[in-house]
């Protein structure tokens, strides 16, 4: 917001209200400081979609003042001047949780600021009390997603049906240990003596460690393999679709000198790999190393992976990898590594990597540690190997989109229930159609890249099987779109 003419005009700039966003993300941190709740009441197309999404009492609660603190809501955003309007002191207020390598500020405020300059169109933040420390991220025991009401964390957004992909910046803060040291600094050899005025500063201030007094006793955090599967579970319970974006925890190596990818961490991604669980690990790309700039310190990339994300999927479909495009950042990752490692994390066990290239910075490839198929497909495979080839973020990103498009394809549909009804058909074949020309389905003509067949052999139920073939790794989709007593509903079948 920016006051003119002596303060009594107050202006805030915000775009042209974009509704159709292809890709939609989520992310939930800390918000310190200040809550201007009338700055979120002067955006009506917000509390609509609050409304819309199920959180009707909560905004009831809002706007007549009796809700200040905003705590575990869903607030959609268009713009990062929204943000700052709503939570200025977001970027600046000091949190519970300090480390030497972290800090004391929140990672929320940097992870927004970075996904609108990178494309990013729609976003929906969730603000978590720091008091809940890591539990605040993570739902409540035994509540119902169907009581919106009492959602708490992760489960406020899987109530959206149009969230893409979801981030957790202050969840990755809350797991760099307190104490990890930074790399030490390399000093110069003591120069040769000369005389010096009086008062002349000759030490440069740096220290190569702080003193123990200085950072606060904290509790160990939760170890990455407790956290992660109860992230994982709910989301392959509810949200097959969604994509999580997570940054590989820190450790300090001995041997190197510096902090490296955890080493416990990546034992136990093959440890899961490994079991019968291995699927679960298709929901979530996991990234390294994180980011340190001149205008911060350390901070997660979720923020700028996300935001190219959705803004490829909004020039090029969601089909498309955001992989090897420059990121507007000043930043740089760290801690640097070789790029022997770098191939290392990205092959075993499948890490998307950020490197700079050309002065720029750029995630490596959009890895997936295990294949983005249909669990059936790899349940009695005994070289996993063969499918190497759908490791890849954006197969899984486009099978989310197809679920989310048919379930609301399904929707609008749902009062044509009579099974002759040529309306669902058309519908169907307008949507592949545009997917073909579009380039997500290869094929020289839209009957090589899509077929649909109707299938009447249980009572009461419109069941229409999809054939496509999309345009990179996957050889064909099975995709079923059935309407059971009334209720239209999307899967996908597996693939060959």
């Amino acid at each position: 917001m920016q006051l003119m003419v002596g303060s009594r005009v107050a202006l805030t700039p915000r775009p042209v209200r974009r509704r159709d966003a292809v890709l939609e993300t989520a992310m939930l941190g800390h918000c310190p400081g200040r809550v201007r709740l009338e700055r979120l009441l002067a955006l009506p197309d917000a509390l609509d979609e609050m409304r819309t999404n199920g959180f009707g009492q909560r905004v009831d609660a809002v706007t007549q003042g009796r809700d200040a603190d905003l705590y575990h809501l869903p607030i959609p955003l268009y713009a990062n001047a929204e943000f700052s309007d709503i939570f200025p002191d977001a970027h600046r207020g000091e949190t519970r949780y300090e480390s030497v390598l972290a800090g004391k500020n929140a990672w929320l405020a940097q992870a927004v600021e970075d996904y609108f300059a990178n494309g990013g169109e729609k976003l929906w933040i969730v603000r978590i009390p720091q008091s809940q420390s890591h539990e605040g991220f993570l739902p409540a025991g035994g509540r119902a997603l169907h009581d919106a009401a009492s959602l708490r964390g992760l489960a406020t957004v899987l109530v959206i049906p149009s969230v893409g992909a979801i981030a957790f910046p202050d969840l990755e803060r809350l797991q760099v240990p307190a104490r990890l040291p930074d790399i030490p600094r390399n000093r110069l050899e003591n120069p040769d003596p000369r005389f010096m005025p009086c008062g002349t500063e000759l030490e440069d201030g740096h220290r190569e460690r702080r003193y123990p007094a200085e950072i606060p006793d904290a509790a160990q955090p939760p170890h990455f393999g407790e956290l992660l599967p109860r992230i994982l579970d709910l989301v392959a319970r509810h949200r097959p679709d969604l994509a999580c974006l997570f940054t590989l925890p820190l450790a300090y190596s001995g041997s190197l000198g510096r902090p490296v990818a955890d080493n416990g961490a990546l034992a136990w991604i093959d440890a899961v790999r490994g079991s019968g669980n291995r699927q679960k690990l298709r929901l979530v790309q996991f990234l390294f190393p994180y980011l340190r700039g001149p205008r911060f310190g350390l901070r997660s990339p979720v923020g700028l992976v996300a935001g190219l994300q959705a803004g490829v999927a909004r020039r090029a479909g969601p089909w498309r990898s955001m992989a090897g495009r420059p990121m507007v950042t000043d930043a740089l990752p760290y801690p640097r590594f070789s790029r022997a490692r770098m191939l290392k994390l990205r092959e075993d066990p499948g890490v998307g990597v950020l490197q700079v290239r050309n002065g720029r910075v750029s995630l490596d490839d959009e890895r997936l540690s295990v294949p983005a198929l249909h669990p059936d497909e790899t349940a009695g495979a005994s070289d996993l190997k063969r499918f190497d080839g759908f490791r890849s973020a954006e197969v899984q990103r486009l099978l989310g989109y197809l679920r989310r498009q048919l379930q609301a394809l399904g929707e609008s549909l749902v009062f044509n229930l009579d099974y002759r009804d040529p309306r669902p058909r058309f519908a169907l074949e307008q949507f592949f159609r545009r997917l073909h020309a579009g380039g997500a389905l290869r094929g020289a003509l839209p009957q090589d890249a899509f077929r649909i067949t109707e299938n009447h052999t249980r009572e009461g139920a419109m069941i229409y099987e999809i054939m496509v073939a999309p345009a990179f790794p996957i050889d064909r989709l099975y995709l079923t779109f059935s309407n059971l007593n009334g209720a239209w509903q999307a899967s996908v079948a597996g693939s060959a």
